[in-house]
């Protein structure tokens, strides 16, 4: 009959040997992460503390990047532009798409083909969905503006004037990213308990008091999955300012994403650029987490 030391010793080889086939099972994944996550932020890190080292050679400068980080107008300005871009495109987004989920939902022959139809905008790349609302939005030729041009009597410059150009990006990316939304809000709507629909219609229930005393709470899981998603999404815009813009005019329409890119390879200031997507990062985080509090208070 085996002691008590034994017994423990037993355990205790079995434990390790329970961990050891764990870490095993996980080392794959580990070293995936620690290559092409861990190492990269790091680098990134230790870039923030250097000038130089794409054409030239790199030069540690200490806090010198981190200090006109924030003393740049710049900065500011790329940040406030990115903050009402979101504030502007995701509201939107997400209200039509509703109202096209809500749509859909209640059809019953030909919901498929419909699905397609709404979808189909999120299918296309980002660079032939700029170019084609450079044609869209031409101030001369454009279909838009030979509309404007019969409603009001003249053409409206939407990428060249200042204050409409942000709001015509996001117009951009609202047509885009409806599809994608509208299937993702039609799914939680088909997977929410129709017994419950059946029984507040029986009590009497409007369709206006069924959505905001029914639907919406019991969307929430999916709302919060949404609003996280699309704000790290949102945060992060660059494709369309790109191309449609390139920050102009007056950069009224620079982002926090197109300012790292231009410092990383246009101004040769990767340090600059690093610190940046560090900004960048913690702004994300700081959203995200203040979205989770909101949504966790709410419950």
């Amino acid at each position: 009959m085996l002691s008590d030391e034994e017994h423990r010793r037993l355990r205790r080889k079995a434990a390790v040997r329970t961990n050891l086939t764990a870490f095993a099972f996980l080392a794959p994944a580990l070293a995936f992460l620690l290559l092409f996550l861990a190492w990269p932020v790091a680098s990134l890190f230790i870039q923030s503390f250097h000038a130089g080292g794409v054409m030239s050679p790199a030069k540690f400068v200490g806090l010198e990047n981190w200090r006109r980080t924030f003393l740049d107008p710049l900065v500011v300005k790329s940040i406030r532009n990115t903050l009402l871009y979101s504030l502007m495109a995701i509201p939107t987004v997400f209200a039509i798409a509703m109202a096209l989920a809500l749509s859909l939902n209640s059809i019953k022959v030909g919901q498929n083909i419909f699905r397609t139809i709404i979808y189909f905008p999120t299918l296309q790349p980002i660079l032939i969905a700029a170019l084609m609302f450079t044609f869209v939005l031409h101030q001369d030729f454009g279909i838009l503006n030979i509309i404007m041009r019969a409603i009001v009597g003249e053409p409206v410059n939407f990428l060249g004037n200042a204050s409409l150009a942000l709001p015509t990006i996001a117009m951009v990316e609202v047509w885009k990213g409806v599809g994608f939304w509208t299937l993702l809000f039609l799914a939680g709507l088909q997977g929410l308990p129709r017994d419950l629909y059946h029984a507040a219609e029986l009590d009497g229930a409007g369709p206006l008091r069924r959505f905001f005393q029914m639907t919406l709470p019991l969307l929430k899981p999916t709302f919060f999955f949404s609003f996280v998603f699309a704000t790290i999404v949102n945060l992060q815009i660059f494709d369309s300012v790109f191309i449609l813009t390139d920050g102009g005019p007056a950069h009224s329409t620079v982002t926090t994403t197109w300012y790292i890119y231009r410092s990383l390879f246009t101004f040769n200031e990767p340090g600059f650029g690093a610190t940046l997507s560090f900004v960048l990062v913690v702004l994300v985080l700081l959203l995200t987490a203040i979205q989770t509090y909101m949504f966790r208070e709410r419950r």
